[in-house]
């Protein structure tokens, strides 16, 4: 009977799902899709590369900000209406970039779209995720909204590069990028009403508010979770992995660069990852749960480090053999993507300060989206095209890191001796 109530709750509400998950990936468009046309981006509002880099540093900085206090924001408002005013200002701050806005008007606009997408939305979307679904379906949750996710960006990568290359035949550059800004910022705007009107709020999200008050974040807590080995194997683990999260969106002017390819078509280069990122994912877990995970992120780790230097030695490399290397890049980025919060049982992370350990994690090992696009757009700026080799060797060089770190993780987890997925014994091995 539990079971099936279970199960009837997230069935109730897959179409709520459903928009969660578009909403998810579609509010993200308008904050990195310079990435994906990287030249005519730069050239169009006269950036140069450590510019263009801040944008993308200012913008995770809000991140790190919400991953250890945006959830009391979530607390305090209630989902539906924090995720429409999210959505709402994200498409009101793409109408403004269309009025062609200096550096430092761009700046503010990144700054804008970092609290709206970034710290006011996605702790809505956790906890709404939450509301939707109950205790034995979190997983079937966030397992559709991430691989959904990926659905929706392979689709919208057809789209953008579409739209980009129709109006920049008719008014430039300038026209294609004002195509795509007006694409996503309508979207945004439709989104944020849909969701006001489909996600009605209602009882359950006053308990979810008292359930989630049990992992809010304390001083005493973070002091706690400081002191665990496990948090920082963890943190630099995600840090390595979350490194190509962020450093492959340059694959886009390096194949221009290197290739010669046309703007339209070096976006594809990075549009790409979002078709391999659903089976990839779902393939990656799955393995995870057959062999281990941390035999899972020795695969991927290394399918992102070989074709990383060999980009840095094979200067003279085709064209079919670099997407090639890009694919399997994509492959290991989403196969051990989100390996590392199923990793937290194994090295004796107890659930009394689950929360608090998955915000410090988030905290540390999400800094390379501050720091990642300001040093690489830097390196560009004063190396040039050389820059593209130091970017890669410093990427490879990261991925043998989280090799070495794997090995001692494997180590301390045997020591403690817990079995991966067990819960017992976590509040003795965290004293450890």
């Amino acid at each position: 009977m539990g079971a099936e109530q279970q199960t009837s709750k997230l069935k109730k509400h897959i179409f709520h799902l459903v928009v969660i998950t578009v909403a998810g990936a579609m509010i993200y468009g308008l904050p990195y899709f310079r990435s994906y046309f990287y030249d005519a981006y730069l050239t169009t509002y006269h950036l140069t590369n450590a510019q263009m880099g801040t944008f993308g540093s200012i913008f995770g900085l809000f991140g790190m900000i919400s991953y250890l206090f945006g959830g009391v924001v979530a607390d305090m408002v209630s989902t539906r209406k924090l995720m429409t005013v999210s959505l709402i200002l994200t498409g009101i701050g793409g109408f403004i970039h269309m009025l062609n806005p200096g550096y430092y008007v761009l700046l503010a606009i990144y700054a804008l779209w970092g609290f709206t997408s970034l710290f006011a939305f996605w702790p809505a979307v956790v906890k709404s995720l939450r509301e939707i679904s109950n205790e034995n379906e979190q997983s079937k949750a966030f397992g559709f909204f991430d691989g959904g996710r990926g659905i929706v960006y392979a689709i919208d990568g057809v789209c953008i590069v579409s739209i980009f290359a129709y109006f920049s035949k008719k008014a430039g550059d300038v026209g294609g990028l004002n195509g795509v800004i007006i694409y996503y910022s309508v979207i945004a705007i439709v989104l944020g009403i849909l969701v006001f009107f489909l996600l009605k709020g209602s009882e359950k999200e006053k308990v979810a508010v008292v359930e989630e008050k049990k992992e809010k974040i304390t001083v005493e807590g973070v002091l706690k979770v400081l002191k665990m080995p496990a948090v920082w194997f963890l943190s630099i683990i995600l840090c390595c992995t979350y490194t190509m999260n962020i450093a492959f969106y340059y694959f886009t002017p390096y194949s221009t660069s290197a290739f010669g390819m046309a703007g339209a078509a070096a976006a594809i280069i990075t549009i790409a990852a979002q078709y391999v990122r659903p089976v990839a994912s779902f393939g990656g877990g799955a393995l995870a749960d057959k062999f281990g995970r941390s035999r899972v992120l020795y695969v991927t780790f290394t399918m992102m480090m070989i074709p990383t230097f060999m980009m840095v030695f094979m200067h003279s490399m085709s064209s079919t053999l670099f997407i090639a290397l890009c694919i399997i890049i994509y492959v290991g980025m989403y196969g051990g993507y989100s390996l590392v919060w199923s990793m937290m049982d194994e090295g004796g992370i107890p659930l009394s300060v689950a929360g608090t350990a998955v915000g410090v994690i988030s905290t540390i090992g999400f800094f390379p989206e501050v720091a990642v696009p300001y040093l690489f757009g830097k390196v560009l700026d004063v190396f040039g095209d050389k820059g593209y080799d130091y970017m890669f060797t410093g990427i490879g060089i990261c991925f043998a890191i989280g090799i070495v770190t794997l090995v001692i993780w494997d180590r301390y987890r045997k020591k403690l001796n817990i079995q991966p997925g067990s819960r017992e014994n976590t509040e003795t091995a965290a004293e450890a």
